[in-house]
């Protein structure tokens, strides 16, 4: 695969559209993009350097809206965001649950589920007590079962055991990085979360920019296309619908820190 370029290398490009768009969407994920995955999702913190800037870009409200769009719970990601929340918009579950800018809401489909959710997570619970490491997390809406602390060696034989966990009708499985999330099974994702959101807020995907780094963020990569500035978090050489790269967390920063200067005319 093509090698996509870094960031730096489109921003000449991007320079005009930041500065004549006059409204602009900064929708990003949290868990390697603002904040360095770590072996256990309640050690997640946002990088250093990552608040000073979100705050920076929050301060040009209403023209610049931020969004960050999750796995985890709503209420565990407003409390990991340790910034000033005003005007700031968050989708939790993967966009099942939703708030800011009025658009305070949970996915009906979703809250029907509960039931057969809690029937899956005791089977899941059961794989995840056989091997040292592995947690399995409710998140209301869905269940992750963690795997990032697992030994190597028993990595592949926990992802077999978990093959043989039936998952429920109305629920699917999806694998991300040292994860298994189970969820409910709707057409519904962060890309759909994003579009609802620039429909609330009235803003053109080819205004709106979205970093993210794990395979959930394909789904908001597709949805704003060639249209809208997508960045994946990641090396260069990872297959991703994205248009460039950015290495981290910190370089993350880095990228909205340039967004600010760009938005303030100072580059």
């Amino acid at each position: 695969m093509k090698p996509r370029p870094h960031w730096s290398e489109k921003l000449p490009e991007w320079r005009a559209r930041l500065r004549d768009v006059p409204r602009l969407l900064i929708a990003c994920d949290f868990d390697g993009t603002l904040s360095p995955l770590v072996a256990h999702p309640e050690l997640a913190v946002l990088h250093a350097d990552v608040p000073v800037v979100l705050e920076d870009l929050a301060a040009l409200h209403p023209r610049v809206r931020l969004a960050v769009l999750s796995g985890r719970r709503l209420e565990d990601l407003a409390a990991r965001l340790a910034i000033r929340q005003e005007g700031l918009i968050l989708a939790g579950n993967h966009g099942l649950e939703m708030r800011g800018a009025g658009l305070d809401w949970v996915h009906p489909a979703a809250q029907g589920l509960r039931d057969t959710l809690d029937r899956l997570a005791s089977g899941l619970r059961a794989v995840a007590a056989r091997f040292d490491g592995a947690e399995v997390e409710d998140k209301g809406l869905s269940l992750t079962l963690h795997f990032r602390r697992v030994a190597p060696q028993a990595s592949a034989d926990l992802l077999e055991a978990l093959a043989r966990v039936d998952v429920p009708r109305g629920l699917q499985r999806l694998d991300g990085k040292m994860i298994a999330e189970f969820r409910p099974r709707l057409d519904w994702n962060k890309g759909s979360a994003l579009r609802r959101i620039l429909q609330r807020l009235g803003i053109p995907g080819a205004a709106a920019i979205f970093a993210g780094d794990d395979a959930t963020d394909e789904d908001a990569f597709r949805e704003l296309g060639a249209t809208g500035l997508t960045v994946h978090v990641g090396p260069p050489h990872a297959e991703s619908a994205a248009c460039c790269h950015a290495h981290d967390p910190q370089d993350v920063a880095r990228l909205f820190a340039a967004f600010h200067a760009v938005l303030r005319g100072e580059r």
